[in-house]
């Protein structure tokens, strides 16, 4: 599915606090990824960039756009309600450790829904 649908997002207020009443945690360096299921057949993401820890919108917006792109890529991902938050000031702004780190995070939200 090309593109990063409506229904494919947190979109209410509401939305974030059912992620934020009972969440998982995956963590890395700059990123914290928190998890919930949803009961519905697909994954939905949030994600949350403070000004205090990436100054310009452009800066921001970029690793939105690279968040989003690797999510829309993880088929495995269902029934998650996901929000994504830096964690501390990127400095400088490499993409590939932003790739990593949300490879990474993806990784041990996939292998912590498998059955045991």
């Amino acid at each position: 599915m090309p593109g990063f649908s409506r229904t494919q997002r947190l979109l209410s207020k509401k939305d974030y606090q059912f992620v934020f009443a009972k969440p998982h945690k995956a963590t890395r360096q700059y990123l914290i990824a928190l998890y919930r299921s949803n009961h519905l057949p697909h994954a939905r993401l949030g994600i949350i960039i403070p000004k205090h820890h990436v100054k310009t919108a452009v800066r921001r917006n970029r690793i939105r756009r690279v968040i989003r792109e690797s999510f829309r890529h993880q088929e495995v991902l269902k029934g998650l309600d996901i929000v994504v938050l830096m964690r501390s000031k990127w400095t400088p702004l490499i993409n590939q450790t932003l790739r990593d780190d949300i490879n990474h995070l993806w990784h041990v939200i996939q292998s912590s829904q498998k059955p045991s």
